[in-house]
């Protein structure tokens, strides 16, 4: 009777570890399976420079074994496409999406249509509209410039005879692209900000910028606009008017000098002698 029963316990144990190995195999198949199924990968197909903008002559899509797939690999060429490379990858390189750019935002190349330029100018407060330029609002732009025609020196300086100023509207209807800001400036508005509290509540928009953030602004202009406002910047001041997005029809400007814009009339200028001589004693 013993024997019998003891040779139940040892059947029964034989048999438990027979199920017990076959789950252990099917498990692990499984899970080597698993590690074995390929998935689409995008991955490059030459050298590709830092700041390239990525099309489908770089890129392929291959298979990987799931095992082998990097963290952030891109599956689809949808998703690369259009994008910009921020470092150099090389051939077959699985392509990850921390290793590229947004091209409509961090690349500002990207925005600017075909046979347009983009051209920054400095600003200050005065200049620009007291610090309340954005991205994507319209502008004209207004130079003064002063005029004279030189007599001669004074103490080492040019003088100059028939001097006057004058106010022309060079640009208008002109895109803002893009809006530079002092870096300090912004660091002490967030400072600012951290010490009134963590637990003050979330504004619903983001903070104005503080006076003086606003150092130069990025504008959308023609090439030969580009040519005009360089030198503008170099022989006279440049100012930014702000202009309603409502309001975008172009207005026909004259330009003003001192004397229209005071209504001073001009004085005449005397002739050097009379058009006749009276002959006297004439015989």
């Amino acid at each position: 009777m013993k024997g019998r029963l003891g040779l139940l316990i040892s059947i029964g144990a034989g048999v438990f570890a027979v199920i017990a190995m076959m789950l252990y195999l099917n498990a692990r198949e499984r899970s080597l399976m698993d590690q074995a199924a390929p998935q689409d990968v995008v991955v490059t197909t030459q050298n590709v420079l830092a700041n390239t903008a990525l099309d489908e002559r770089f890129i392929q899509v291959v298979k990987v074994p799931r095992k082998y797939v990097q963290p952030g690999a891109l599956r689809s060429p949808q998703e690369v496409v259009g994008r910009v490379s921020a470092v150099p990858l090389l051939p077959g390189s699985q392509i990850l999406g921390t290793t590229l750019l947004e091209g409509g935002r961090e690349s500002l190349s990207f925005n600017v249509p075909r046979g347009m330029r983009v051209i920054a100018i400095a600003v200050n407060d005065i200049t620009g509209v007291g610090g309340e330029l954005r991205p994507r609002n319209v502008v004209d732009l207004i130079g003064v410039f002063e005029y004279g025609v030189p007599s001669g020196s004074q103490g080492g300086q040019i003088t100059y005879a028939q001097e006057r100023t004058e106010a022309i509207t060079i640009a208008q209807n002109v895109q803002i692209m893009s809006v530079g800001m002092d870096p300090r400036a912004l660091a002490e508005q967030a400072q600012a900000a951290a010490e009134k509290g963590k637990d003050a509540p979330m504004p619903n928009a983001a903070p104005p910028p503080p006076a003086g953030a606003i150092t130069n602004v990025c504008l959308l202009v023609t090439p030969q606009q580009v040519q005009e406002i360089i030198l503008a910047q170099q022989i006279g001041t440049m100012t930014l008017s702000l202009r309603s997005s409502l309001d975008l029809a172009p207005v026909d400007l004259p330009r003003l000098d001192e004397n229209t814009f005071l209504k001073i009339p001009m004085p005449m200028k005397p002739k050097s002698g009379p058009s006749w001589r009276e002959m006297r004693g004439g015989r």
